[in-house]
């Protein structure tokens, strides 16, 4: 059964964003120049879209489908865990000597930064991919694991393969101290599948050995996530957004501005 809405903390979204009761659709937008990110020496950028709960009991494992029309360098969004304190909202207007970053606009630092890991789809260098990025108080890492489609379809990509992937189930489980990341392209499982055949399409996309070591059950917080990093600006370029040359988001209006990510049954144990 989907986690109940009522259990479900928000950070980053208006105040008129409301979460529906049952947790088995629904939306976040995320404005231009958004992210969660961590990259030493400015610490913390946290001005995504994210929804999360905190958890009671020992966490086992979570799952969401995640779906989007990506357009833009690092449009992303996915599961999100955190180990430690819950998340807090961060960015270059709580600090008063902001740093820019070669590739994250907005920082700031945090007193006592939990571990986090984010996993899903991102698009970069014109590729749909599975994502996953796994931070700890020194910085925050980065890997892609590109999507392929598997029916092809000549008359829409030349024989390459079928049309390009926009959406993608994600899982964290926990195995010990560990916490594994698996994902599954919808098309590779149909419902006419039985279960086991369907549960065999999961591929691993991450193993973090660490991520539960040390870590009391009251203190994981487990949730979704979605983000625009680029900045859009009448007159900006891509070079510019990649070397952090942007303005403040609120700069950026207008609802075309926003990648509206969708979730649909979110389930989390």
């Amino acid at each position: 059964m989907p986690p109940d809405g009522s259990s479900f903390t928000v950070l980053n979204l208006p105040p008129t964003f409301t979460l529906p009761r049952c947790m088995e659709y629904f939306t976040l937008t995320a404005g231009p120049n958004t992210d969660l990110w961590r990259k030493p020496p400015n610490g913390d950028t946290s001005t995504a879209p994210i929804v999360f709960t905190s958890l009671r009991t020992p966490f086992v494992i979570a799952e969401v489908t995640v779906s989007a029309d990506w357009e833009m360098e690092w449009d992303q969004g996915g599961l999100v865990i955190f180990a430690g304190a819950a998340p807090q909202s961060f960015s270059s207007s709580e600090t008063s000597t902001p740093t820019p970053t070669l590739r994250r606009a907005g920082s700031a630092t945090s007193a006592s930064p939990c571990k986090w890991v984010k996993a899903g789809i991102e698009f970069s260098s014109g590729t749909v991919n599975a994502s996953s990025v796994s931070a700890t108080a020194d910085g925050a890492d980065w890997c892609l694991s590109p999507l392929v489609p598997t029916q092809p379809q000549p008359q829409l990509s030349g024989g390459s393969g079928g049309p390009p992937i926009q959406s993608l189930r994600i899982k964290f489980e926990r195995i010990g101290h560990a916490l594994w990341i698996w994902y599954q392209a919808p098309s590779a499982s149909p419902y006419a599948r039985s279960p086991g055949a369907v549960g065999s399409t999961w591929k691993k996309l991450r193993e973090v050995t660490w991520f539960f070591y040390g870590v009391e059950n009251k203190f994981v917080h487990v949730g979704v996530y979605a983000s625009r990093p680029t900045n859009i600006e009448r007159g900006a370029t891509m070079w510019d957004a990649m070397h952090g040359l942007t303005l403040d988001p609120s700069s950026a209006t207008g609802p075309a501005d926003g990648l509206v990510v969708e979730f649909e049954d979110l389930e989390i144990f």
